[in-house]
């Protein structure tokens, strides 16, 4: 189960690994992640403000909500598991 997750939060776990290798998978670490996804998901937010296609709002709010369960995933699974 944990290796389909791993294939499946391929990009979350590289976004955590880089957050635990220079600032810890603490505290620290947490809020890091949490700023870098408030940065990543406002920037997307701005870039497709003026665009009216359904699709591509709809590709935006579905990655928006990988990159949040990714998160999810790292601090309670991935971090957890390597302790």
């Amino acid at each position: 189960m944990n290796r389909e997750l791993e294939s499946i939060f391929f990009l979350p776990i590289r976004i955590g690994t880089w957050i635990q290798k220079r600032v810890g998978k603490g505290v620290k670490g947490v809020i890091s992640y949490v700023v870098i996804y408030f940065i990543v998901t406002t920037f997307l937010s701005i870039i497709t403000n003026g665009i009216e296609v359904w699709f591509i709002n709809q590709m935006f709010s579905f990655f928006n909500t990988y990159l949040l369960l990714g998160m999810l995933y790292v601090f309670f699974i991935y971090w957890k598991r390597s302790e």
